[in-house]
């Protein structure tokens, strides 16, 4: 056989299947490319719709026009931040509280449909009854999201420190900003503060704004710091609102130095203080007449190591005011006992570890199945104990993190100045949660 006859054969063939696979493998090229482009779009679309339903939440204590204006320019900033997909499209908002929306909730549902054209998937438009279908195609995505309401305390820290860091200044504008977040009529808030006593200073109401703000104006700043106290007030403030499965209970805990003050929380009356552990003997006799409801301590290691304080001071548990228990050289410490009450010198450094394990006691009870709270700490300044706070807040970094309770988290403000801005982080963090 010829030789040459054979190879132009083989030739041919080539020619011919390359005829068939060119097509194909551009077809193929062009459908990864238009279908990668959709994925892109869809992508971008979902996280938009996301965005949008989520600062309609977060703003709705606004109104609802302002809530949809702020919701149209959450989808628009998205969705710019991939360029060329086309023109933005245009979402529709809707606001609702019937069914799926929890009884009493308020609902809000984000949809838009994005337009791509097509650069490949067109050529097939050639192909018998196809024709100019595959030159675009539409993607839609809709995102729903429910406002639950809110059960709040804020439990502020107004001891003496305050006025050596700025705190005292910086504090009241940083909580009037950080409630103007929430909404009356659907929100819950009270204002707890503590120095060497805690007091509730606005009990839990829907009509929060006002009484808060003219509370923080006028908080006088001294004393200790009884942390345990302060918390104990939020906790109970709390539990004031009946359960119910969509209500978000938060605590927000705010300090700017370490639990330096063991007591009796003004919510103890005296006549059950003879039955608790802090009932100290003031006169050196073992009667229980005898022994008296005291707060004590007052100061921090740290902070009187920058002559913030200094000594070791009895406080009237009803008003803070420093008195005398010339007798009781020892309390009675819970720190790393349980229950298990052991006597313990008052030395500042003890007082101060005792203090704070009662509180990160309490927290723990706080956070546990039953009451599900979540707590959020900040701290102000350079002698805060940063590990103490993300405990009690259960948060990620924290040495004792229990995934098993709600997480919150620590945040701190290095200066005064930066206050505000803590605060509004933990607002987001807040209407986060608010928001399913």
């Amino acid at each position: 056989m010829d030789q040459k006859k054979i190879d132009k054969s083989e030739h041919g063939q080539i020619l011919v299947l390359l005829s068939i696979l060119i097509p194909m493998l551009i077809i193929f090229v062009g459908l990864a490319i238009d279908l990668g482009l959709a994925y892109v779009t869809k992508t971008t679309l979902s996280k938009s719709v996301d965005a949008a339903a989520l600062a309609a939440m977060r703003n709705l204590n606004q109104g609802q026009s302002i809530a949809t204006a702020d919701a149209r320019n959450a989808f628009t900033a998205n969705y710019q931040s991939v360029p060329g997909l086309g023109t933005t499209p245009t979402p529709t908002i809707t606001w609702f509280t019937s069914s799926p929306c929890t009884s009493g909730n308020t609902c809000v549902t984000i949809a838009a449909t994005a337009t791509i054209s097509t650069y490949f998937l067109r050529v097939l438009a050639v192909l018998p009854g196809v024709g100019s279908s595959l030159n675009t195609t539409s993607i839609t995505i809709s995102a729903t999201a429910q406002r639950n309401p809110l059960v709040m305390s804020l439990v502020l820290d107004r001891s003496g420190s305050m006025n050596l860091n700025g705190g005292a200044t910086a504090l009241p504008p940083a909580v009037t900003n950080f409630i103007t977040y929430f909404d009356e009529g659907i929100d819950n808030v009270a204002d707890v503060s503590f120095s060497s006593v805690d007091s509730v200073d606005v009990p839990m109401t829907t009509s929060f704004q006002s009484p808060i703000n003219s509370a923080v104006e006028g908080m006088a700043f001294g004393g200790g710091t009884f942390a345990q106290a302060g918390l104990q007030d939020g906790f109970a403030q709390v539990l004031t609102q009946p359960a119910s499965p969509n209500i978000i209970r938060v605590v927000v805990f705010f300090t700017d130095g370490w639990a330096n003050t063991d007591g009796l929380p003004t919510n103890v009356t005296t006549s059950t203080a003879s039955t608790t552990h802090d009932v100290l003997n003031c006169t050196g006799t073992a009667t229980k007449p005898s022994k008296t409801p005291m707060n004590y301590g007052g100061c921090a290691p740290l902070e009187a190591a920058a002559g913030w304080c200094s000594g070791f001071f009895f406080m009237n548990p009803s008003n803070g005011n420093t008195t005398t228990c010339p007798n009781a050289t020892t309390f009675p410490a819970l720190d790393g006992g349980g229950n298990a009450l052991s006597p313990v010198s008052t030395a500042q450094q003890n007082v101060a570890n005792d203090a704070t394990y009662r509180t990160e006691q309490l927290a723990n009870n706080m956070r546990n199945s039953t009451n599900n709270i979540t707590i959020y700490s900040i701290g102000l300044g350079d002698k805060i104990n940063q590990a103490y706070l993300q405990d009690v807040a259960n948060d990620p970094d924290a040495a004792t993190y229990n995934s098993s309770q709600p997480q919150g988290e620590a945040v701190f403000a290095p200066s005064a100045s930066q206050l505000n801005a803590v605060f509004q982080t933990i607002a987001s963090k807040v209407l986060l949660r608010l928001s399913q």
